[in-house]
């Protein structure tokens, strides 16, 4: 198995008296894909936050691989100045514009996947897919 570029391990985190995260963990290698999928107010973006190292668990261990680069976007972002929101993602990237473009294709296909259903009478995120 290849050395992760970010580890999380039994990552805990309570905001006042209400546990968030329990116990969570995560690992990302080199080519890995990753959807992150739950319910409102499940910990998904505050576990981003954690791998971002923008905040710190109560509990647990953040392992990112020297060298590597993690980036989070905000859920709203402050687009003001920003022609669109790939140059917003761009910015963030030093340099690595080139690449990301290239990317962005496929990180489109994986939001289309990650997507929940649509209403019944309307194509579904897997159908979509194969538009691209």
């Amino acid at each position: 198995m290849p050395s992760p570029l970010l580890l999380l391990q039994d990552i805990s985190l309570t905001f006042g008296a209400t546990p968030l995260l329990s116990g969570a963990a995560l690992t990302v290698t080199a080519g890995d894909r990753i959807c992150l999928v739950g319910r409102n107010g499940s910990g998904k973006s505050t576990l981003l936050r954690i791998a971002a190292g923008l905040i710190q668990p109560d509990a647990g261990e953040r392992f990112a691989q020297p060298g590597a680069t993690i980036r989070y976007l905000s859920q709203e972002p402050d687009l003001s100045g920003f022609g669109t929101a790939l140059a917003y993602v761009e910015a963030g990237f030093d340099g690595a514009a080139a690449r990301l473009t290239f990317l962005a294709p496929d990180i489109t296909r994986a939001l289309l996947l990650c997507r929940p259903q649509r209403p019944r009478g309307t194509r579904k995120a897997a159908e979509s897919r194969d538009d691209f």
